[in-house]
């Protein structure tokens, strides 16, 4: 076995991400329930940092690999996406874009579950395009392998908080992603400039995740108020 063919065997990073017992996952009637504004609110500021840490190399990164800047970046390759990420359907806006109030307005709370479990399944996608391009980033010896490293640890956090959600408010989680969501001839591009392509259509898609969970729950949060 290969060390590629020995990566695929070890375990998901995006699979019980908060790392629980399956003592944990039982409600404690005895421990004080947090509260759904205390629950989307820890969930807000892990998303708020996971995107802030990815704003901070993103032009970087784009100036090493594409030798342009971001807009310039963004622009051209605005409508292009992979069908096995959330597409627009799912995320209803691009990067840098707010969600339409209208959009906003149709979300209710009594849903909240269902879109706490739709969230945490986008983000496990996002982990496993994430964990490829640390693998490649490592293989071919690039330059932001620790940058990337570091941000597959921040979405760790926030399917954490997420997963948290959902068990506090007894949520049955769904089948958690699998490896394979992302097809061989996505993983195998030897040509660089695929392969940076790729990389990008990932990380794009991944912040524009972070910047939809932001939006949702920060609304959310102000119809609890209200």
């Amino acid at each position: 076995m290969n060390r590629k063919e020995r990566r695929m065997d070890v375990p998901a990073k995006w699979v019980n991400p908060c790392g629980l017992a399956a003592d944990d996952f039982e409600a404690d009637q005895d421990v004080v329930q947090l509260s759904d504004d205390q629950l989307l609110a820890q969930v807000v500021v892990q998303a708020k940092t996971a995107l802030m840490h990815a704003q901070l190399f993103r032009d970087d990164y784009i100036k090493e690999m594409f030798t342009t800047n971001f807009d310039d970046l963004h622009t051209s390759w605005k409508s292009n996406r992979y069908d096995w990420l959330p597409g627009l359907r799912e995320i209803p806006k691009q990067l840098g874009e707010a969600l339409s109030q209208d959009y906003l307005n149709k979300l209710e709370i009594r849903n909240l579950d269902t879109i706490l479990l739709d969230t945490y399944e986008y983000m496990q996608i996002f982990a496993v395009g994430l964990e490829q391009i640390v693998w490649d980033q490592e293989d071919y010896n690039l330059r932001f392998q620790q940058q990337f490293q570091d941000t597959e640890f921040k979405l760790r956090t926030v399917l954490c908080e997420l997963q948290v959600a959902l068990i506090e408010r007894a949520v049955p989680l769904r089948p958690d992603v699998p490896r394979s969501v992302m097809g061989p001839q996505f993983r195998n591009m030897t040509e660089n400039t695929y392969r940076h392509l790729r990389d990008w259509l990932i990380f794009r898609d991944y912040m524009n995740g972070l910047e939809f969970i932001v939006q949702v729950f920060e609304h959310f949060r102000q119809v609890l108020e209200s």
